[in-house]
């Protein structure tokens, strides 16, 4: 593992102090510190280690160890490098943060930033190829070479591996090697790729089930089939080489299968499909009503629910915490098992948004809760909503949000945040199912301590959110796909979706209920269909429809009926540019609202950030109002826009446009126009005096001395400065003559006499 390890300014909480030698506190003040580490594990309890520290010892140094609890506690945020026989070569993992908060709201993006989420058909790690096939014996080399029309004679095996390798890279060859293959196999071969082109041993043999396709005999011919053509591999142990992010663990498999990534992307396997027509009314249901959302559109919200956020308080009573649980959260004792079976009942972790804070910002936009915790998640994941601190309980955001979310970078703005809310581990969805009825549940020890570990709900959560994205990936852009359906394939692809970690425990630490000490099995499909296939559908209807990934279409009860992805869904997901429109800055002059108190309202919408942005540089920005931004101008604000350089013609011409199209001539926004007009007449105006007489003195000591023993304050007309000020022109005879008396001669300077300086 390389990383680099960051701290921000102030005393090394990691360095080790020594007697010998102790370095000034201002010396380590100065900047923060950058440690590059590498670590390399030789066996358990066995590695080698270097870190520009130059801490030398049998021991990990401090940062090496800081490196090891990052990797074990988020290892999602490190990206393995690829070997060199692949195109390109990955980027170094992920450096740890620092403990000091970004300035602006795109250094917290890029601070935050987290590798790219797999594309259609792509394998996260990519094993090498070449070692495996030199592995297998050089008869069952030669005939996968004979496969793939290659010649054997006079052939080692390293130049057959390396020759096979070069064939499966050529999709036309690899598409013409799997159409001789039988039916039942081309099928398994497809569901192994959907599933992610990883799959323990068990999961195999229940996949081959649940998708009829054979007799247990015929599945053996059929991995002997695939193997034979080099279409599948056979591993007995997965180390961080030949781990796809969609299997799981390494540490958890042992034995299992893979189809390699070359294989994947030269099949094209898509999800399956079945048709719906929203345009066709339901004998009982009526017509669905379909929701689309314009791309970008969840920027625009997500700056209406920060500028909701901004300053507000939070009370002391309130659960949410000034900083994020490191620990999981005590769960609730459940009153008829905790004598008898040790289980509890989980409670709401203190990282989710409040009841209490959810009410209060209802009040400022209308927003469904299920949005506003989604959008508390990402602004706080990204840094624009900052968590209120001890001594100051009040949520404040970053200056430039509204720039970041509605200015010209949106399309990278975007692909940021989606990739750190894909990547970031979390509770949200999983805890949202007890809205449904759904409790979970973990087992306890006998002492009545939590079996769960800190972290494992939140991981569990986040590798099914991955998991689905990837299979959502793989399934065709623009066509409407019935849910029920697509929910019967994602169970038979891969039941365990929400505890594929549960299944390799003797006894799970957690589990779902719908009923009181009745455990929901998710191998049954009709314990399935009550809970997972609620996660599915409030995954879809939920932050993937927010995301702009997919259009749904709903029954008049609000129950997920089909849904279609969007072209969002091919950029976010393979990376093929989005084309946007570009707002009319001509279109939007009438947008303000001008208030009784002079206060102005705007969309919160990416079509009228020009101006948006104006109000930005010259007014105050006061909250949401009618879920609408508000603004206020001040002196303060217009003074500081036209001492930064900004020309307010712009937004004169705009008011004046809000005022010809107003039904009142007297109305708020004439008399915004009138007050802003007198302010900008009379602002940086300069009067020239000449004729004047200024005495000015060396510094503010001898002015005092000067006007506590002569006459001077009763000549004074205006104080320019502290050691300068204008006299009647009579003045300057008589404090000259007092000065004189006391022994002093001032300087005085005739402009009649010397001219002009």
């Amino acid at each position: 593992m390389l990383g680099i390890v960051e701290l921000p300014p102030g005393i090394d909480p990691l360095a080790r102090a020594t007697d010998e030698q102790d370095v000034p506190l201002q010396d380590i003040t100065a900047a923060p510190r950058s440690y590059t580490v590498e670590v390399e594990l030789t066996g358990a309890t066995s590695w080698h280690s270097s870190c520009s520290c130059d801490e030398s010892g049998e021991l990990l140094c401090a940062h090496g160890a800081a490196l090891l609890y990052r990797w074990l506690a988020q290892p999602a945020g490190f990206e393995p490098r690829i070997q060199p026989s692949a195109a390109q070569e990955k980027p170094v993992p992920r450096p740890s943060p620092t403990a000091s908060r970004p300035s602006t709201a795109r250094e917290a993006l890029k601070a935050e930033s987290l590798p790219n989420p797999p594309a259609n058909n792509a394998v996260r790690y990519s094993p090498d190829l070449v070692n495996i096939l030199v592995q297998i014996g050089l008869g069952e080399l030669r005939g996968i070479a004979r496969e793939y029309n290659l010649a054997t004679n006079g052939l080692s095996r390293q130049q057959l591996a390396e020759q096979i390798v070069r064939a499966m890279k050529q999709p036309d060859v690899v598409r013409k090697v799997a159409t001789t293959l039988e039916k039942p196999q081309r099928q398994l071969l497809a569901a192994l790729s959907l599933a992610g082109g990883l799959v323990h041993d068990d999961d195999l043999r229940g996949l081959f089930e649940r998708f009829s396709l054979g007799q247990p005999a015929q599945l053996q011919r059929a991995l002997l089939a695939l193997q034979g053509k080099a279409l599948l591999f056979r591993v007995n142990s997965f180390n961080a080489d030949l781990l796809a992010r969609n299997g799981g663990p390494g540490d958890l498999l042992d034995i299992g299968w893979f189809v390699p990534a070359e294989i994947r992307a030269a099949l094209r396997v898509f999800v399956p499909v079945t048709s719906f027509d929203p345009e066709q009314p339901d004998e009982h249901k009526g017509l669905p009503r379909v929701q689309d959302l314009p791309p970008l559109r969840i920027l625009a919200d997500l700056l209406l629910v920060a500028r909701a956020l901004d300053g507000m308080r939070i009370e002391p009573e309130d659960a949410w915490p000034a900083a994020p649980a490191s620990e999981p959260e005590q769960p609730v004792i459940h009153p008829n098992t905790a004598g008898s079976s040790h289980t509890a009942l989980l409670s709401q972790p203190k990282e989710l948004a409040s009841p209490a804070l959810l009410e209060a910002l209802k009040k400022k936009v209308s927003f469904a809760p299920s949005f506003l915790r989604f959008a508390i998640q990402v602004l706080l994941l990204a840094g624009i909503v900052q968590r209120p601190e001890r001594e100051a309980p009040f949520l404040r955001i970053l200056p430039d949000a509204a720039q970041l979310l509605l200015g010209s970078n949106q399309a990278e703005v975007l692909s940021d945040l989606f990739k750190l809310w894909l990547q970031s581990p979390s509770v949200a969805e999983l805890f949202a199912l007890q809205e449904d009825g759904i409790r979970l549940l973990c087992r306890m020890t006998p002492l009545n301590v939590p079996l769960l570990r800190a972290g494992e709900l939140a991981e569990e959560n986040a590798d099914a959110r991955r998991t689905l994205v990837d299979l959502l990936a793989q399934a065709p852009i623009g066509q409407w796909m019935q849910f029920t359906a697509f929910s019967r394939f994602v169970y038979r692809l891969n039941p365990l979706l929400l505890q594929r970690r549960q299944r390799l425990l003797p006894a799970p630490h957690w589990w779902l209920e719908a009923e009181t000490g009745k455990v929901l099995k998710p191998l049954h499909l009709g314990d399935w269909q009550r809970a997972e296939l609620l996660y599915v559908a409030r995954l879809i209807m939920g932050p993937l429809h927010w995301w702009g990934l997919c259009d749904v279409a709903l029954s008049s009860q609000g129950r997920l009926l089909a849904f279609r992805m969007t072209a969002v869904a091919r950029w976010l997901l393979h990376n093929i540019p989005l084309d946007l429109e570009i707002p009319d800055e001509e279109a939007t002059p009438d947008t303000p609202e001008v208030l009784e108190n002079g206060q102005v309202l705007l969309p919160s919408s990416a079509r009228y950030w020009p101006i948006i942005q104006l109000f930005e540089q010259c007014a105050e920005a006061t909250g949401v109002a009618r879920s609408q931004l508000r603004y206020r101008f001040t002196p303060q604000a217009l003074s500081q826009a036209l001492s930064q350089g900004y020309q307010m013609t712009r937004l004169l011409e705009v008011l004046r446009q809000l005022v010809a199209r107003s039904p009142q001539e007297e109305g708020p926004a004439a008399q915004l126009l009138a007050r802003l007009e007198r302010w900008l007449a009379g602002y940086g105006r300069a009067r020239i005096y000449t004729g004047v007489t200024i005495v000015e003195a060396i510094d503010t000591s001898v002015m005092r001395e000067l006007t506590a023993t002569t006459s001077l304050d009763e000549y004074v007309i205006r104080s320019l400065h502290p050691t300068i000020v204008v006299v009647k022109p009579d003045a300057t005879e008589r404090l000259s003559d007092e000065l004189k008396r006391r022994g002093q001669s001032p300087l005085i300077y005739n402009e009649d006499l010397y001219g002009s300086e």
